[in-house]
């Protein structure tokens, strides 16, 4: 496992909690979920209410977590599902990156501080972070 990907886990397991997103054509869902470093390449997300009533097996979706000055997106793709007490899924990291928000003045903006992409997976669809989220 790379030292990038390494550090990003860490930051995962301070921040805790997540909005996981998931597209289907032109609607988008946000639920709230804990997170957790499953093993490598995997987060468990334990969503917080059952406000997803749909399948996300298979599906591509986009984990964003806050904390203080530090913000991490992380696009994965769905991997298993399980639904006992409360809904868990596994998602696969395709890509993570961890910003930290700079200020100058009454000027603000994210610097990249670490990216991870995994090696040899390709994104079915291109998430745009930085128009939906930060330019918002």
């Amino acid at each position: 496992m790379s030292k990038t990907l390494q550090l990003i886990h860490q930051k995962i397991e301070t921040m805790r909690h997540g909005l996981l997103r998931v597209r289907e054509g032109t609607e988008q869902q946000r639920m709230q979920v804990s997170t957790s470093v499953y093993d490598g390449h995997h987060l468990n997300c334990v969503f917080k209410d059952n406000d997803s009533e749909g399948k996300l097996l298979n599906k591509e979706v986009v984990l964003i977590q806050r904390n203080d000055n530090d913000y991490l997106y992380i696009t994965g793709h769905i991997e298993d599902e399980v639904k006992k007490n409360c809904k868990v899924v596994s998602l696969r990291i395709i890509k993570a990156c961890w910003f930290t928000r700079k200020k100058r003045g009454r000027v603000a903006w994210l610097q990249q501080k670490y990216m991870y992409e995994s090696p040899g997976y390709k994104l079915k669809k291109h998430h745009s972070f930085f128009k939906e989220q930060v330019l918002a």
